[in-house]
């Protein structure tokens, strides 16, 4: 049997309780309006000034093509980075299989990321097995805005090393 003291300190505490959600959601709704990608994990604008870019290599042996895409979450302010990389036989919409690389971000002459660290081999290059290879961004942030160069130099093709090979492409950060 409940008493008239338990049912007050029952009604009390729900009332706690809605006035409690009421502040969180007024508090959610503030954060939202502020900033709508912070709070939904939505994709962000790309702060590259250019989307797609293909260059060939230094010896003229692939064409590299490049693709930046950005987002921001909760847990990625500012937004993180990758890189979508697809290697086509020179002059062709044909990927080629087995390449091995690297993938390096140089800000001012400094490399400020190189995929192959990433791996816990940074002198064993990377296999694009398919001719495609998506490179997260990891460890760097692009804090900075300006001129960026990225290199990808080329180690290998179908299994054989060849002489190195690089194709350049530069990204502004806005």
């Amino acid at each position: 049997m409940t008493t008239g003291i338990q049912i007050r300190c029952i009604s009390s505490k729900l009332r706690s309780l809605t006035v409690i959600s009421l502040l969180l959601l007024v508090a959610y709704f503030f954060a939202l309006m502020a900033d709508p990608g912070y709070i939904m994990g939505a994709v962000s604008e790309i702060p590259i000034d250019q989307a797609m870019q293909t260059n060939t290599t230094s010896g003229n042996s692939l064409d590299v093509k490049i693709e930046p895409f950005s987002e921001t979450t909760v847990n990625t302010k500012p937004p993180s980075v990758r890189f979508d990389i697809s290697f086509f036989k020179p002059n062709t919409s044909s990927l080629q299989q087995h390449v091995d690389f690297d993938l390096l971000i140089l800000k001012d002459n400094k490399t400020v990321f190189k995929a192959t660290n990433q791996t816990g081999q940074p002198t064993v290059p990377l296999h694009a097995t398919d001719g495609y290879m998506p490179i997260p961004v990891l460890n760097h942030k692009f804090i900075e805005k300006g001129k960026y160069l990225i290199k990808i130099p080329v180690y290998g093709i179908l299994f054989n090393p060849i002489r190195p090979e690089t194709a350049e492409f530069s990204i502004i950060i806005t």
